[in-house]
């Protein structure tokens, strides 16, 4: 592993947000229609998210009216972010320390580019993929 490596090279580019009004039932299909598992919240396109939706967050939810729950009333608030250029160990340690599964990845100006998770730092962390051979 390169110790020197960065965010930018391992995390996945976009980020898919909402309305803090949206209900937690589009917000969970939008979840399970791309296989994404956090969505952010923010007030307007452009503006910086004001909380993120993850899985943990839907799923306390199981089994309630899903159309009656807004996206507000479940996303955790203070969306941590990291800059892309930032080192992959700096990152590591931000999650560590937070409690948390994701970053949110931005650029000089603040500008959301992407999520990094420690599912990408694991992967990171794997190398290149093994080869099995059967005989």
């Amino acid at each position: 592993m390169d110790k020197e490596r960065r965010v930018r090279d391992i995390y996945h580019k976009g980020v898919i947000f909402c309305k803090p009004d949206t209900p937690l039932q589009e917000v969970v299909r939008v979840m399970a229609d791309t296989e994404i598992h956090a969505i952010m919240v923010a007030e307007r396109e452009g503006e910086p998210p004001v909380g993120v939706v993850s899985h943990t967050d839907a799923i306390a939810h199981y089994g309630e009216d899903l159309t009656a729950i807004q996206a507000r009333e479940v996303m955790t608030p203070d969306v941590i972010s990291i800059s892309e250029d930032a080192t992959v160990e700096e990152a590591a340690s931000k999650l560590l320390e937070s409690h948390i599964h994701r970053l949110l990845v931005v650029g000089e100006t603040g500008k959301p580019l992407g999520i990094l998770s420690t599912t990408d730092i694991i992967r990171e962390m794997r190398g290149t993929r093994w080869v099995w051979y059967l005989d």
